[in-house]
Parts: structure tokens; sequence; C-alpha cells
């Protein structure tokens, strides 16, 4: 059945949920579905229905029939920061991020990232939003991650949480990703220009961890998707 988000509370049996314009528009024009269409309705905090659609228009609405199992909790609650990337590849990070589960991603001005303008304000924040509902929907991830500002890296490494990851390479000292045992989690990616000498003298002053990934050199939007793989199987372990 397709997905369709709503970002409301979803509580009891027979209700009837308004539908945002954006998602009424993709039923009716794209998807083609009609009223009384089964859809799994969830609204990216781990709820989600089987529903139908009970009226179409320019905010459809859907009937609930009945809440689906809720998905395990996290063993963490996982951040990424990484620095801004080029071209469309920052929508790439995001889609992935949101299918393994990440809380919140943090897009980062550095040293060695070149910001483009459309990577600043509402409507890159807007575009990302779009990407991560698209991810969700595809996988079946129940929980949507928070997309903050762009935020620069001093900002970023100022932050309260358990357990700061700094990706390096090798030759800058990280070391393999080994057991963790925190509740709040911090991966910080840089850019394709790499990280800065001050940078990393930075987050080692600021209780970072820096680890590596490997010999190998990853794209930059590989590289998340390696790092957040290792973080879940190093809680698990």
């Amino acid at each position: 059945m397709p997905d369709v988000t709503t970002d409301v509370k979803i509580s009891r049996p027979h209700e009837n949920i308004s539908l945002s314009e954006t998602e009424s528009h993709h039923i009716s024009r794209v998807m083609r579905l009609k009223a009384g269409d089964p859809i799994v309705l969830f609204n990216g905090r781990g709820q989600s229905w089987d529903a139908e659609l009970a009226g179409l228009g320019k905010r459809a609405t859907a009937r609930l029939i009945k809440p689906r199992p809720a998905p395990p909790a996290a063993p963490a609650r996982l951040t990424l920061a990484i620095g801004l990337t080029k071209g469309d590849a920052m929508d790439d990070v995001v889609r992935d991020a949101t299918a393994l589960g990440v809380a919140e991603i943090i897009p980062m001005v550095t040293a060695h990232a070149v910001v483009p303008k459309r990577a600043r304000g509402d409507d890159a924040i807007a575009r990302w939003q779009r990407v991560a509902v698209a991810s969700a929907k595809q996988c079946g991830q129940l929980y949507l991650p928070e997309i903050a500002d762009v935020t620069d890296v001093a900002d970023v490494l100022r932050r309260d949480i358990g357990t700061k990851l700094m990706c390096v390479e090798p030759a800058l000292g990280g070391a393999a990703v080994s057991a963790i045992a925190s509740d709040s989690i911090l991966i910080l990616i840089g850019p394709e220009g790499g990280w800065s000498d001050g940078e990393v003298a930075a987050a080692r002053a600021a209780h970072c961890h820096t680890i590596t990934l490997g010999p190998l050199t990853l794209r930059a939007e590989l590289a998340p998707v390696v790092a957040i793989t290792r973080v879940w199987s190093a809680l698990t372990s």
C-alpha cells in the first residue's frame, strides 16, 4: 500500500485525518488514488496506521482503521553533521541517513567546504525535508530526521552530546570504530576537501574521538553511510 505522511498526532480508529496539500496533490495527480483506496499513514515520529482515503480535493482526508506495530527503539540518538557538499550530493546524504535512522542531520560550514547560495535558507531545508520524506516512504522508515539550519562546525562542536566522533584519514591518527556505550552520539564528516588542521585540533579539544573508516578514500556522500552503519554495529555488538 502507498505510504502517506501527516504531521498530526494519530490517536484513535475511525478518526479522519486531513492531509497536506502536497500529499493530496501527489495522491490524486501522481498516484491516481480514489476514495476508498487503502493507504498507510505515518507521521514521522514512529506512528503508522492502516487507513483508507475518505475524500479527495485540495486537502484530502484519510480514515484511520488500525495501528501498525511500533518499530523497535533505536539503541541511541544519532546526529550526523556533515560539511556541505557540492551539487546535489547533500540530497543523497539526507536520503541515505534517513533510511539508516539518523535522528538529526546538520549541514556544516567548514574551512574547506564550498557553500553554494542554494544551500542556505529555508528553500534548502524544505528541499532536504522533501528528500527525507521520500526516502522514508520508499524504505518504510517511520522516523523522519530533524534537519538543522546550516551551522558552523565550531557551533556543532560546542553541542552537549554524549559521544562525539570525527571521521578523519588514518594519517591523522584515527582509530577504527569500536564498541560504543552511549545513548547520544554525534558523527562529524568533513566535505570533499577534508578537515583543516585547526578543525581537527578543535574537535580533539572538544573531546571528540577521531575515527577512520578504513584505508580507502570515500566520496563525501558515501562516507556517512559507512560511518552510520559502523556506529550502529558498534552499539549492538
